[in-house]
């Protein structure tokens, strides 16, 4: 049995080859399967950035109407404290006729 060199480099290559093209396939399944996962992560940034989107929305729209809100609010306290300040005008109007009423009514009497 003669040792062939020849035989034995040409296997060697051959079973280089072998590898080289496994490794070439396992690359690319997990090239794949990275590319799924970025598109996955990417689907879910891109769902986050909408939600934080519509969040904001309706944050401003929160804000808008408690500015609103306060508006109305300052404002019937504004009228409640003129009201009220009518109110005892009156009333201090009101208990002057009377006084007067009442000083008449002793002067006839």
């Amino acid at each position: 049995m003669e040792f062939n060199f020849e035989r034995i480099a040409m296997s060697a290559a051959l079973f280089a080859m072998a590898g080289a093209i496994v490794a070439k396939m396992v690359t690319m399944q997990l090239l794949k399967a990275m590319r799924k996962a970025v598109e996955a992560m990417n689907q879910t940034r891109l769902k986050a950035r909408r939600d934080l989107g519509k969040v904001q929305s309706k944050k401003n729209v929160a804000d808008h109407e408690q500015l609103r809100l306060q508006g109305k609010h300052k404002k019937a306290h504004t009228q409640l404290h003129k009201l009220k300040s009518e109110l005892s005008e009156f009333k201090r109007t009101e208990s002057e006729k009377q006084k007067q009423r009442a000083a008449v009514r002793g002067k006839l009497a």
